[in-house]
């Protein structure tokens, strides 16, 4: 399992608001290498990657003019994105690779706050071609870090929040909501994780295609959102927020950072919260991006007093 670094996006000032995404990317669009043969998974989905190392996500996407990867039509199966020009798919169950799983991960753009409410959505779809089972199972972890692998590498160990709740999916037509409202634990639950944490044997599973290709359940997954539903405590309220602003965005070839009279240093970081560059000295602070692979970054800016706040930048 990948070591990712984890950033502490919760700015003191900052406050959670109604109807704010926390989820990048969260219809997998805008790609920055359309998806292909040799493409990694996170190098297509901007923002997200595979839970485990011997997974292998998909990542469909209309940029896409020929199979297996295009949309709508491709090598798992016919389904239109519901908004946008792409999705994610993944194996939540496999009768050749007992406990065989895929999931797709992503870094929320800062921790959830304790006793918030929030709401959690995604939408399932059964692949019709590639996969003759289907299973309930299917949920949601947020985790502080990635959880660690179970099962020879290929399930993962967490407990999922938000799970669906009824008969194996076996809608290959419509996308099927899976939601829920949780209250975080205090935790500063940074990870989202979505596939099937449970072992072959808890698996609600039903045969519901014998000719398909393999004996695995294949499922499309689009618009997922993780939504504050409250505002954060008022003592945190009460903190001040840092402030900047960052030009050009979209960002071609040099990027410009500028705070408040304290502003002391910025870094850029690719989504899994990776420092790429760093800069400070006299504002605006200049960063040369012409070098970094298209797709999109954050920039963390600190000031003197200690405090930080996070900005998307897409490099183009």
């Amino acid at each position: 399992m990948r070591c990712l670094s984890f950033i502490f996006f919760a700015l003191l000032g900052q406050h959670v608001l109604a109807q704010q995404n926390l989820v990048v990317n969260g219809s997998f669009e805008n790609p920055p290498d359309c998806p292909g043969q040799g493409v990694p998974f996170e190098a297509s989905a901007t923002g997200w990657y595979s839970g485990t190392e011997l997974g292998t996500p998909d990542h469909f996407h209309a940029c896409v003019t020929i199979a297996p990867l295009a949309v709508p039509c491709n090598w798992r199966g016919c389904q239109e994105p519901r908004t946008g020009n792409g999705y994610a798919g993944i194996w939540a169950f496999s009768k050749q690779h007992p406990q065989g799983r895929e999931y797709i991960q992503t870094q929320l753009l800062q921790p959830l706050y304790s006793g918030v409410r929030y709401e959690v959505k995604l939408y399932v779809s059964l692949a019709e071609h590639y996969g003759g089972y289907a299973v309930s199972t299917i949920g949601a972890a947020l985790t502080t870090e990635p959880p660690d692998t179970l099962d020879a590498g290929y399930r993962l160990n967490a407990d999922p929040q938000v799970l669906y709740s009824g008969s194996p999916i076996t809608d290959t037509i419509n996308w099927v909501l899976i939601t829920d409202t949780i209250v975080s634990r205090g935790d500063n639950e940074m990870f989202l994780t979505i596939g099937n944490f449970f072992t072959d044997g808890d698996s609600d599973t039903v045969l519901f295609n014998p000719s398909a290709q393999l004996e695995v359940a294949y499922y499309f997954i689009d618009d997922v959102s993780v939504i504050a539903l409250d505002s954060v405590p008022s003592s945190i309220e009460e903190q001040d927020e840092l402030s900047f602003e960052l030009w050009p965005n979209p960002a071609t070839d040099v990027l410009y950072i500028r705070g408040s009279e304290h502003f002391t240093e910025a870094r850029l970081l690719d989504m899994a919260g990776r420092e790429v560059l760093r800069s400070s000295g006299r504002q605006p602070l200049q960063m040369g991006i012409a070098h970094l692979p298209k797709g999109l970054y954050l920039v963390e800016a600190t000031d003197s007093e200690g405090r930080r706040a996070v900005k998307k930048v897409l490099k183009e």
